[in-house]
């Protein structure tokens, strides 16, 4: 059987980053380059990792987008099979997301287990609902063949349990029938970036490539793939500037042919984005701002020569102990350089320079997340009740601002707390 299909995620349709609506029609237009290349390669099926939306909330215009591509999906005959993630789940007190609303317009189909006592069941798609549906696909020239898409939505902190819980299940599946297997979940794989929630060890993920040909995943926006069967695209529109440092970020188009080995070829697809610019600006050589807006200029004009005509996002990330008064800085001046010398459609400044007085212990050179880590550690050594476990505090801390951010629930987020603070302060 041959067969082609396209695994996407984190799209983040109706995301007006920076309150910019320029940035809102951005990452339609990344969407919309996926649906037209799904379309032009004549995929069989979509898969569609979670995070199709920013938030569970959506207005308008975001679900005009999201229905007017997916309407060209319906009509080419491509089917959307997707799962739930974190940032459009329902509010607690709803029973029903904006993506049950496109499940129940037949715009896609929305795979999970159902649950009883605690278990997950696997139950087949019934129009409405199911944790997989089978897909009927390959001419008679390829031979017909029946492919099998499972799919897990977010869990949040009870991501491992249900993992362990699909094993158990799949162990008991009929796969007899069955001439490829794509499981679709949004989760992530420990290791991959520091402080994500819904993340797992790989030994729990292992026992599925059993009965899996390909794990399609989603949630975390760094592109990865392990092993030949474990795959993330990362986000196709850039949701934060570190993700300037992950250009090969899209989509992925997987071409399976049963009768070989490896059964399927996964080729990552890096779509057209807008261009954000990183620029670190070493401040410690600056002996006065004058000094520190030559040198942004400098780097300013460097930067242009490598771009498009697309305006670009820019940050001036200022790094380093600054050698003269903070209050004599004008940011508004740097801000102006970008947007004069790069057409910038936003600068953005990122002040982690310190003046002396305050200088701290730490690396200014590593990585942003590093960094804050140390400082953290720097901050609860100072109480002397908390000193012993500094680190473990301090990954806590840095833990729960990424729950905050990627839109955990209050729930979950009070529950994690909870029980790591409780593990922290254990004899």
């Amino acid at each position: 059987m041959k067969c082609k299909f396209l695994h996407v995620s984190d799209v983040h349709l109706g995301f007006q980053q920076y309150n910019l609506r320029e940035r809102f029609d951005d990452f339609g237009r990344a969407f919309e380059y996926i649906v037209d290349q799904a379309v032009a390669q004549r995929v069989d099926f979509i898969v569609l990792g979670g995070d199709l939306f920013q938030k569970r909330a959506i207005d308008p215009p975001t679900l005009l987008q999201a229905v007017t591509f997916l309407s060209r999906l319906r009509e080419a005959n491509i089917p959307v099979l997707a799962v739930e993630g974190n940032h459009e789940r329902a509010y607690y007190r709803d029973v029903f997301s904006w993506m049950d609303f496109l499940a129940d317009q037949r715009y896609l189909s929305m795979l999970t287990p159902d649950f009883e006592d605690g278990q997950p069941v696997l139950r087949p798609w019934d129009g409405l609902s199911g944790a997989y549906r089978d897909l009927s696909l390959g001419g008679p020239g390829d031979g017909a063949g029946q492919v099998r898409i499972y799919g897990v939505k977010y869990y949040g902190a009870s991501t491992e349990h249900v993992v362990e819980g699909l094993v158990q299940q799949l162990e008991q599946m009929d796969h007899s029938q069955i001439d490829y297997v794509v499981m679709v979940m949004h989760l992530g794989l420990e290791g991959v970036l520091d402080g994500y929630s819904a993340t797992v060890p790989h030994y729990l993920i292992a026992p599925l490539k059993d009965y899996v040909n390909y794990l399609a995943l989603g949630h975390i926006h760094k592109p990865y793939e392990r092993e030949g069967w474990i795959y993330n695209p990362g986000s196709p529109e850039t949701c934060g500037m570190d993700e300037v440092a992950w250009p090969r970020r899209g989509y992925y188009l997987v071409e399976v042919d049963t009768a070989h080995t490896p059964k399927h070829r996964a080729r990552l697809v890096a779509n057209p984005r807008r261009p954000f610019v990183r620029l670190p600006l070493p401040v410690d050589g600056c002996t006065s701002p004058e000094d520190l807006y030559a040198l942004a200029e400098q780097e300013l004009a460097a930067a242009a020569a490598g771009l498009d005509s697309q305006r670009p996002v820019v940050e001036l990330v200022l790094e380093g102990v600054l050698p003269f008064a903070g209050r004599d800085l004008d940011t508004g001046r740097l801000e102006e350089l970008g947007r004069t010398i790069l057409n910038a459609l936003s600068v953005r400044i990122a002040n982690r320079a310190v003046p002396t007085e305050y200088e701290i212990d730490a690396d200014v050179s590593k990585p942003f997340n590093e960094l804050e880590r140390e400082v953290l550690q720097e901050l609860v050594e100072r109480d002397a009740r908390f000193r012993p476990m500094a680190a473990e505090w301090a990954d806590l801390i840095q833990n729960l601002k990424r729950m905050a951010r990627e839109g955990s629930s209050p729930a979950s987020i009070v529950e994690y707390l909870q029980l790591r603070a409780a593990q922290i302060q254990e004899p």
